[in-house]
């Protein structure tokens, strides 16, 4: 079998899917790997870096025509054209608002895996968890980038306040919605720059075991109304972190809760890309990251980890590489079965396959025709 590793080509989404440390571990299994011109440019891997590990660098229309490919972010539609029927295609793909994506694996039977929705040996979906980590700790810095008293938005400036006060001023309000890697991680930096977190969480009980409840000094509330009106009253940063597996977000913060905010405060989901929690939101780019609604500032880049790809680039390959390995030497359905200590609960992974969607919410949400991935094992 030939990878094609392929460009990213999503608005300043400069990662890449594979760095060379881990083709080179590809290679040596006596795999080919054909790297699309400059892939890795972008997150300080030349082209001279993959082919020293055995690589051969090809144009795009190469790489894409590959029976695998491999990237980080589900392809945009000029791509779609590109894939060969039957390819497989190995991405995060969050399908839960991609009905043109699905139509096209369907027409083209892709079997598509979603490196997103991998359990694996602990159910806690270890190639999701880097990146999730990742936003969770980004969105903390760019909810101080967007309180600085700059002009975000022509005609409006930020709220010109710094997280951790001083001497003789408050510190901060925020509030993270959700309690998981990506509202851990984003409460835990926020507190470490000085503010006062509130997270709103469903379980909440769970989190009064979360190492981070006690070194951090977090307030925690169950999600209510009342609880709601209580977190957000004066709070001047929101951020979004609620993460339904293969689903769109529930709704939890309505338009009608933004009022309690303080004016030009700042409104981050980082689960934008599946709808988000926070009602008003809406996916924007890196290159246009924010607007103005309810007169506080909206980010919705869905690619944040883009922006760090240096970063996000080595963390997502070295998570993804055993996955990928284990798929080239046992093929779709011994990935499938895999119950190793690496590698494991894997079925959730597979999301299309021979013309069929196999993530059943994904499936009736856009009404297309689906068949279990249990049902798939059995043709295989």
């Amino acid at each position: 079998m030939t990878i094609g590793l392929v460009k990213e080509s999503m608005d300043l989404e400069s990662r890449v899917a594979l760095v060379p440390d881990d083709v080179a571990l590809i290679t040596q299994k006596g795999v080919e790997v054909l790297v699309e011109n400059n892939a890795g440019a972008n997150s300080g891997y030349s082209n001279e870096a993959y082919e020293s590990v055995g690589a051969k660098i090809v144009d795009s229309k190469t790489a894409w025509g590959q029976d695998l490919v491999v990237k980080c972010k589900e392809p945009l539609e000029h791509e779609y054209p590109l894939l060969k029927e039957k390819a497989t295609l190995f991405s995060y793909l969050d399908l839960a608002y991609q009905k043109s994506l699905c139509e096209m694996f369907i027409d083209k039977k892709i079997t598509s895996i979603c490196t997103e929705t991998i359990a694996g040996p602990k159910n806690d979906y270890p190639i999701l968890v880097p990146m999730s980590v990742v936003a969770g700790r980004l969105a903390a810095h760019l909810v101080q980038h967007y309180l600085l008293a700059l002009e975000h938005v022509k005609g409006f400036m930020g709220k010109g306040v710094m997280l951790g006060g001083l001497s003789g001023a408050q510190r901060a309000k925020i509030v993270v919605v959700g309690g998981g890697v990506v509202g851990m991680e984003s409460a835990k930096v926020l507190s470490q720059m000085g503010a006062k977190v509130t997270i709103l969480e469903l379980d909440y009980a769970k989190l009064q075991n979360h190492p981070y409840y006690h070194l951090y000094d977090l307030e925690v509330l169950s999600v209510n109304e009342a609880n709601i009106i209580q977190a957000l009253n004066g709070a001047v940063g929101l951020v979004g972190a609620v993460l339904v597996t293969a689903s769109q977000t529930p709704k939890v913060i309505l338009r009608k809760h933004l009022k309690y905010m303080q004016k030009q405060g700042v409104v981050i989901d980082v689960a934008c890309d599946l709808g988000g929690c926070i009602e008003t939101i809406r996916q924007t780019s890196h290159s246009n990251p924010v607007y103005v609604e309810e007169d506080l500032l909206h980010y919705g880049v869905p690619n944040m980890p883009g922006i760090v790809a240096k970063t996000s680039s080595t963390a997502y390959s070295h998570a993804s590489v055993p996955y990928l390995l284990y798929y080239l030497e046992h093929g779709l359905k011994g990935f499938l079965t895999a119950n190793t200590k690496i590698v494991a609960n894997t079925l959730g992974g597979l999301s299309a396959y021979n013309g069929y969607i196999t993530q059943e919410g994904i499936a009736k949400a856009f009404n297309l025709a689906f068949k279990s991935p249990l049902e798939v094992l059995k043709e295989l």
